[in-house]
């Protein structure tokens, strides 16, 4: 897929309405260790479209796959939110599908470097990891056996013939991300057992477009689910939906449980389609008032940090994720406005910050820095993170919430 070229990656259809345009941005994972590297000076186009016939939400271009997702640096538990939704994500998967006698075979995709497989393994599951990137391998010398790959329909086959079908298959944040969505679909009805049930959890289009959350939209996740989409790429290849949850991770995810089409389970989707249906969801119409939106968002948040630098007053960051990197590019601000930084991802600290090139230091090393402002930007952990800095840090000043709508919390 190039910039003049477009095909639907759940129905391949070639017509599509224009939703956001941001630009040309580098790789929000693009981290770099010098002044005189050169990966983050590589932009490529971002803007956001609708398929005009499935209607999923997604980026019109894609970077290829293995650039993305074959060195990685961001792991799964680095916060406390993370470890306790774990915990409590592995016991609802035990409740709901556990067995008194034998361990399900459980596979997770894009299981990253393992952290969820521990949990699996713990609730009794016999677990399997699939994941492209270096963190397959750390997981599997780690003992928790994992395959280096993208999944689809070979490894779909490879793990049929070697294991059998699977209980239960795990898809946490994936569908999101897969330039190979049909691919990947068709793997996992390949490799779903009879009365097997596939687990999909991941960012609901319904929260990006209510609180401006733009900053989700960069390259490694090319598409944008809502209930109606989803159940229309299950469709064409015999799943339904049969259940809808949400959990408040990333902002706000939808968790749906999926099985076969000719599973004795009812479909349970009707009632969200009708309310998206309702409120324009999967309508361009609907989006209108986002692309406004998100340009107020800007506006906003650069004229608190230019305020700030024009009073004195330093404005560290803290949280250098994704989300973070696609805002701060697109806002265009740089070190004049945020010198610094903090993360508690060790592999991430010591390196500068993709196109904007702001250094990455650790959680101590920020506060030596003594900011009068910390701008939070991992805003989807506000409450841990503000925590964090009161009582582990002492911290005694003020934060900069970006959105939905950018504040200073005192």
């Amino acid at each position: 897929m190039n910039d003049a070229v477009f095909a639907c990656r759940a129905c391949d259809s070639p017509e599509a309405a224009t939703l956001l345009d941001m630009g040309r941005l580098p790789l929000a994972n693009a981290f770099v260790s010098s002044q005189a590297a050169t990966e983050d000076r590589l932009t490529h186009d971002l803007t956001l479209v609708m398929c005009q016939s499935c209607r999923l939400i997604q980026l019109r271009t894609n970077v290829p796959r293995e650039q993305l997702f074959s060195s990685y640096v961001w792991v799964t538990g680095t916060s406390a939110t993370a470890k306790t939704y774990a915990q409590w994500f592995a016991q609802r998967l035990k409740q709901r599908y556990g067995r008194a006698r034998g361990a399900p075979f459980l596979v997770e995709v894009a299981s990253n470097d393992g952290f969820f497989l521990q949990h699996y393994r713990e609730q009794g599951f016999e677990i399997l990891g699939v994941d492209p990137s270096n963190l397959a391998q750390e997981a599997d010398a780690r003992g928790l056996p994992s395959i280096r790959d993208f999944f689809g329909t070979a490894v779909a086959g490879r793990i049929c013939a070697q294991r059998g079908r699977a209980d239960v298959i795990v898809a946490r944040n994936v569908l999101g991300h897969s330039s190979e969505l049909q691919d990947l679909v068709k793997g996992v009805k390949q490799l779903l057992a009879p009365q097997g049930v596939f687990i999909v959890e991941g960012p609901y289009a319904y929260f990006l477009r209510a609180d401006v959350q733009y900053d989700t939209i960069f390259h490694e996740h090319v598409s944008y689910l809502t209930i109606y989409s989803l159940s229309k790429l299950l469709e064409r290849y015999g799943m339904k939906i049969t259940e809808v949850a949400f959990s408040p991770m990333n902002g706000g995810s939808m968790l749906c449980e999926i099985r076969h089409a000719e599973h004795s389970a009812p479909r349970d989707d009707h009632g969200f389609i009708e309310f998206e249906q309702l409120i324009g969801l999967n309508q361009p119409e609907g989006w209108q008032r986002f692309a406004n939106a998100v340009k107020a968002q800007r506006a906003a948040f650069t004229r608190i940090l230019r305020d700030c630098a024009a009073s004195g007053k330093l404005v560290a960051g803290y949280g250098a994720a994704a989300k973070c990197m696609t805002m701060l590019n697109y806002c265009q601000v740089g070190e004049d406005l945020i010198p610094v930084i903090g993360d508690s991802n060790p592999r991430k600290q010591g390196l500068l910050c993709p196109g904007v090139r702001i250094p990455v230091v650790s959680p101590e090393v920020l506060m030596g820095r003594n900011p009068e402002y910390v701008m939070i930007g991992a805003w989807n952990f506000k409450e841990e993170i503000m925590r964090f800095f009161r009582e582990k840090l002492a911290y005694k000043h003020r934060f900069i919430v970006p959105l939905p709508e950018p504040m200073i919390v005192e």
